[in-house]
C-alpha cells in the first residue's frame, strides 16, 4: 500500500492551522499529539462544513502518518484533505500537510461510521457517497488491523495516569492523548535533553478499544535500532497499538496538490 495522489476530481478542503504553545515541546517541535488535532480538526471542520444532510459519527481506526520534515512553534501548517477510500460503514482519508507551500508530510486515516446508542458500525451516513465518493475514484478499503503485537517480554513497561481533561465529546480519552503518551514514553529524562520522537519519519497507531478514566493506562514498550513499539491497555489487552520508525514504511506520492 501507499499514498493516494490528491484526486483529479471531487472534493479537496484546505486548512491553516497556527503551531502555538500548547501543542509544541521545549524545543519548539509540534508534537505528535499536536499532529493529530491538525488532522482531526481538517476532517471535523470538511465534515462539518459539507453538504451532505447527515453527519455521520465517526471514530478513528487508525492513522498513519509519515513526515519529511517535523512542524515548528509558529509555523502555520496547511493541511489539504480529500476522501481517498470508501468501505460499508467506514472511509479513509487522507491529508497532505504544507510549511510555506512545501510538502512536509502525508497522512492517512481509517474513521468508522458508528451508531451513537451502540457504538457499532453502521452504513455510510445519507449523502456521504454523493459528497465525498468522487475524490475516492472507486477505491475500496478494508477495516482491519494491520501492526503486529509483540508477544515477547517488553523492555519496559508501566502506568500512566490519564485525566478528565484527555476524555472527549464521546466520553473516552481522545485519540491525540493516546499519541501524548507516546511522547510522554519517549521523553527526555532531564531539562535541555531532546526528545527521542524526532528522529522518526514515520508513525502508525490503531485503535482497538477505549480509554476511560480514572483508571491509569497500563503500557508495554519494545524497541530496536530502527522502531519503537508501544501499547497501551487498560480492562482489555489491547488498547492502542503505535509503531515508531526512523525510515517511512511507504512511499510517498510524486504529485503534489
Amino acid at each position: 500500500m501507499e499514498f493516494t495522489a490528491p484526486p483529479v476530481t471531487g472534493r479537496v478542503f484546505s486548512h491553516e492551522h497556527p503551531n502555538l504553545l500548547s501543542d509544541c515541546d521545549p524545543s519548539g517541535r509540534l508534537r505528535l499529539d499536536g499532529i493529530a488535532r491538525i488532522l482531526h480538526d481538517a476532517a471535523t471542520l470538511d465534515n462539518e462544513g459539507s453538504p451532505a444532510p447527515d453527519k455521520g459519527l465517526w471514530i478513528l481506526r487508525r492513522l498513519v502518518i509519515e513526515l519529511d520534515e517535523w512542524p515548528r512553534y509558529l509555523d502555520t501548517v496547511l493541511t489539504r484533505t480529500w476522501c481517498s477510500g470508501i468501505g460499508r460503514a467506514w472511509a479513509e482519508r487522507r491529508s497532505d500537510l504544507y510549511r510555506h507551500g512545501h510538502r512536509i508530510a502525508q497522512a492517512k486515516a481509517l474513521w468508522v461510521n458508528v451508531a451513537p446508542e451502540t457504538g457499532f458500525p453502521r452504513s455510510l451516513p445519507e449523502g456521504f457517497l454523493e459528497v465525498f465518493g468522487p475524490s475516492a475514484a472507486g477505491r475500496t478499503i478494508k477495516p482491519r488491523f494491520e501492526l503486529p503485537v509483540p508477544d515477547d517480554e517488553p523492555m519496559a513497561h508501566g502506568e500512566l495516569p490519564l485525566r478528565y481533561s484527555d476524555l472527549d465529546i464521546v466520553d473516552h480519552v481522545n485519540n491525540a492523548v493516546h499519541l501524548a503518551l507516546v511522547e510522554e514514553l519517549l521523553a527526555p529524562k532531564g531539562r535541555g535533553i531532546a526528545s527521542a520522537v524526532p528522529q522518526y519519519q514515520s508513525i502508525v497507531i490503531e485503535f482497538h478499544e477505549a480509554l476511560q478514566t480514572p483508571d491509569p493506562a497500563v503500557y508495554s514498550m519494545w524497541h530496536d535500532d530502527q522502531s519503537t513499539m508501544i501499547r497501551l491497555a487498560q480492562v482489555t489487552p489491547i488498547a492502542s497499538v503505535t509503531r515508531l520508525a526512523k525510515v517511512r514504511s511507504l512511499p510517498m506520492t510524486d504529485q503534489l496538490g
